[in-house]
């Protein structure tokens, strides 16, 4: 019985000086300037369309997202976290008029650079908000009538904002000092259409799921 205490003494402590060491090792991570990489998916919808005077909700479309980011300290648990990402938007439009069922699918292609404020809540837990802004980089229409396409794919972006100032907000959760994973909503404050085409409902929002690894 004496044994068994001990030995379970030995096992509990050595539980958590492993616990504790892990602690230290993500405080001094913490306090370090650090750079990584992210990938993952988000899940976004453009707001409304208006045509021929009627409203019409999109339907949200997943997309891929990658890029790069830097953590740099500002000292009181507060971080400095500027990003630059690749990020595929659009959404999808399905109605029926005169008996036809009518598809229009839009992707839409940004680079985005979120100027994130991070607030460390734990060593592990990270809050974020900032403003951001999404240059477009490329789009992809396509238009169906009862599940056949009409005409060629529309690739032009002369229709589409070149740059939209938008902002982003969410949570990171470091697993280990170099793995973490980033949960957010972001939204656009500007139209994705240029100010003649009237379409002050249509901008980008939605969620994003990623998967980081810091350097």
């Amino acid at each position: 019985m004496k044994k068994l205490f001990i030995l379970g003494l030995g096992l509990t402590v050595s539980s958590l000086a492993f616990k504790a060491n892990a602690q230290t090792s993500q405080r001094a991570a913490n306090d370090q300037m650090r750079f990584g990489i992210r990938a993952g998916a988000n899940l976004m919808n453009m707001g409304k369309l208006n045509f021929a005077g009627q409203d019409y909700s999109t339907d949200s479309k997943v997309g891929f997202q990658a890029g790069i980011y830097a953590d740099l300290p500002m000292g009181g648990n507060f971080a400095f976290m500027p990003e630059i990402n690749y990020a595929q938007k659009g959404g999808k439009l399905k109605q029926t008029i005169v008996g036809v069922n009518n598809e229009v699918d839009t992707r839409v292609s940004y680079l985005d650079i979120p100027v994130l404020i991070g607030y460390k809540a734990t060593p592990e837990l990270t809050v974020f908000a900032g403003p951001q802004v999404s240059f477009l980089l490329a789009q992809k229409t396509v238009t169906k009538a009862d599940g056949n396409q009409v005409g060629s794919d529309n690739t032009s972006t002369k229709d589409f904002s070149k740059s939209i100032a938008g902002g982003a907000f969410g949570l990171g959760y470091s697993v280990t000092p170099n793995i973490n994973v980033n949960a957010r909503y972001s939204m656009d404050f500007q139209k994705a259409m240029k100010d003649d085409l009237n379409q002050d409902k249509l901008k980008n929002r939605g969620f994003a799921l990623s998967l980081g690894y810091t350097f």
